[in-house]
């Protein structure tokens, strides 16, 4: 009986929406972890060599930019302010 009991408690803890939010969190965290570790690795083994930043990251020095919101997606000049 205590073993059924159990066995519900934790399906109905691992169905609740906490419960999966936690694995998104967890897998978030250990990705980004597991990408220094493996780039302080590639790091160690080529020292001579280097890594290409992805283009597409947010960095500290974008904040200070001034865009527009809305940014056509052309080669046109943006607006002067």
């Amino acid at each position: 009986m205590r073993s059924k009991l159990s066995r519900w408690a934790i399906d109905d803890y691992k169905g609740s929406t906490d419960f999966k939010e936690g694995l998104k969190r967890m897998g978030r965290v250990s990705y980004k972890y597991g990408y220094r570790v493996a780039l302080a690795h590639f790091g160690a083994l080529h020292p001579d060599m280097e890594v290409e930043e992805n283009p597409f990251t947010i960095q500290p020095e974008d904040y200070s930019m001034l865009m527009e919101r809305r940014q056509a997606f052309d080669d046109s000049n943006p607006p002067e302010p």
